[in-house]
C-alpha cells in the first residue's frame, strides 16, 4: 500500500501522544490510515509503529492532497494549536465536502468554531481518550448507542459488542430485507440502526426494507458472530 493507491482511509494529522493513541486504535480495527506530521522525528516514530506516513505541514492544502484527502473516508486533526486545527478543518472541508472530520479543541469557544468551520466532531483529549476519538471515526453512530447500553451490560460478559457493519457489493445480504436475512435468529445479533452513506441513522429500521450495497448496519451481539456478519457483508461465506 502506498499514498497513490490508498483510498477509503483515515488521515491522522499530528503524531503526538493523542495521535499515537488514535492511530493505534484505528490500526487495531483494520482501518487503513496515513499519518501526517511536520516533525521528521514523529514521522520516523509513526513509520516504526507500522503506519503509512507523510512528512509535511497539513496547513498546506497540497500536503492534504498528497495524503489522499480527496479519496479518504475521514480525517482527524490533533494538532497542538486550536487555530491550526481550525484552518486545517476549513481546508479539508473545501477539498472533500463529504469527508468525516474530527478536530481537537481545548476550549468551548474553539469547539463551536470548529463545528461551524465544518468539523463533524470536535473533541477535547482532556475529556476523551485517544481510543474514544478513534471510535468516533470508525463507528460514529455507535458512540451514543454505547452510552445507552453500557449501564445494562453484564459485567461478566465482555464479549458483547456494538459494531457498524458496512454492506459491500457482492454480499449475499444485498437485496434481502432484514426480515429475510433473519440476522437475529441465525446469529443472535440485534440490528439496532441502519443508515445509507451520507444519510442520517435510522434507529429500529424497517424489517422489510431491502439491504443495498453501501448500507451500514449498527449491530449488537457477540464478537465472534459480529465477525461472521462482517465477513458476510464483505462478500464472504455465510
Amino acid at each position: 500500500m502506498d499514498l497513490f493507491s490508498t483510498s477509503d482511509h483515515v488521515v491522522v494529522c499530528g503524531y503526538g501522544s493523542t495521535g499515537q493513541f488514535v492511530a493505534r486504535d484505528l490500526k487495531s480495527e483494520g482501518v487503513p490510515l496515513v499519518v501526517v506530521d511536520k516533525s521528521a522525528e514523529r514521522i520516523s516514530l509513526a513509520a516504526e509503529d507500522g503506519h503509512l506516513t507523510l512528512l509535511g505541514d497539513v496547513l498546506a492544502p497540497e500536503v492534504l492532497k498528497e495524503a489522499g484527502i480527496e479519496r479518504a473516508r475521514g480525517v482527524i486533526f490533533v494538532l497542538p494549536s486550536e487555530s491550526d486545527n481550525l484552518f486545517a478543518t476549513m481546508s479539508a472541508r473545501e477539498l472533500n465536502p463529504d469527508i468525516f472530520i474530527i478536530a481537537r479543541h481545548s476550549s468551548d469557544h474553539a469547539r463551536d468554531k470548529l463545528l461551524r468551520a465544518g468539523a463533524d466532531r470536535a473533541v477535547n483529549p482532556l475529556e476523551e481518550t485517544g481510543r474514544r476519538i478513534g471510535d468516533e471515526i470508525v463507528r460514529p453512530a455507535v458512540i451514543d448507542l454505547m452510552r445507552i447500553f453500557v449501564e445494562d451490560a453484564d459485567p461478566e460478559n465482555d464479549d458483547v459488542r456494538v459494531r457498524e457493519v458496512k454492506i459491500e457489493p457482492g454480499s449475499a445480504l444485498v437485496g434481502q430485507s432484514l426480515k429475510d436475512a433473519d440476522i437475529r435468529a441465525k446469529m443472535d445479533i440485534m440490528v439496532i440502526a441502519m443508515r445509507k452513506a451520507g444519510a442520517s441513522t435510522r434507529f429500529n429500521p424497517d424489517p422489510d426494507r431491502p439491504i443495498t450495497a453501501g448500507d451500514v448496519l449498527v449491530c449488537m451481539g457477540r464478537l465472534s458472530m459480529l465477525r461472521e456478519l462482517h465477513a458476510m457483508a464483505q462478500g464472504g461465506s455465510n
